[in-house]
């Protein structure tokens, strides 16, 4: 059930030298990278067709050969950045939820990597074009504005019907470093005359949302692409807490 309220759930009482439960100890996690094992070249037909001053993104499969593709670029006389995003470990890798404003001397963005969603995030606080190259397929494109129009559209639809609202559901994950409950509490002081719902979840049931219908908009604390590729997938409109202007 959503909750206005979160408590903080007491234990047992423990003497001083009692040591965690291994239940209770945070679980340690290590990630390793998979990378691709192709060698991947970038096409002349690229090369020739983008302009002079660009910025070079991936993904972090194929981000031990991005030195590579840097050197190419740079013997055909571009000049390459590499931009570090904020969630990001390394300069040059993309994430779908890197939606940024780069303030950078660029005349283009540059993505070599398979797959729509992480350079489309690009396209969201940018009016740069933004180049993609498929190693797998060979494909070069040139993104179209189009979709990013009707996301932000859609926004724009959702930001009035929570300016509307008095009842509203607050999306907030419990997955490490996505998890924003202490920002998504905030909406209750710089909104008093709402009534907030928060919803807790590991994975969002867009289909569970329907079983609450006296909630009129929700606000996404998760991954902000909820509230710009997925908004299609719920009933009622969803709007990012990012657009009720707090920082992520």
């Amino acid at each position: 059930m959503p909750v206005k309220r979160v408590q903080k759930a007491s234990g047992a009482a423990k003497s001083p030298g009692s040591k965690r439960s291994p239940a209770r100890r945070p679980m340690r996690v290590h990630f390793v990278p998979v990378r691709y094992k192709n060698k991947i070249v970038l096409p002349d037909e690229l090369l020739s067709r983008l302009p002079s001053r660009v910025a070079l993104f991936t993904t972090i499969q194929y981000h031990d050969q991005l030195p590579a593709w840097k050197q190419a670029l740079e013997d055909e006389g571009k000049k390459v950045f590499l931009l570090r995003p904020a969630h990001a470990a390394f300069e040059g890798q993309l994430l779908g939820c890197g939606i940024e404003a780069w303030n950078a001397d660029v005349d283009a963005f540059l993505y070599v990597g398979d797959g729509l969603f992480h350079p489309t995030a690009l396209l969201m606080k940018n009016s740069l074009p933004v180049w993609t190259f498929d190693p797998k397929s060979g494909t070069i494109a040139q993104l179209d504005e189009d979709e990013v129009f009707r996301a932000t559209r859609r926004e724009k639809g959702a930001l009035l019907a929570f300016h509307r609202a008095s009842k509203v559901g607050v999306l907030v994950t419990t997955k490490p470093g996505q998890q924003r409950l202490a920002l998504s509490l905030k909406l209750r002081e710089k909104y008093p005359d709402k009534e907030f719902y928060y919803f807790l979840c590991d994975t969002l049931d867009f289909q569970g949302l329907e079983d609450y219908p006296f909630v009129e908009c929700f606000v996404n604390t998760m991954c902000p692409r909820i509230g710009l590729d997925d908004t299609v997938r719920a009933r009622k409109p969803i709007i990012d807490i990012g657009a009720l202007g707090f920082e992520w």
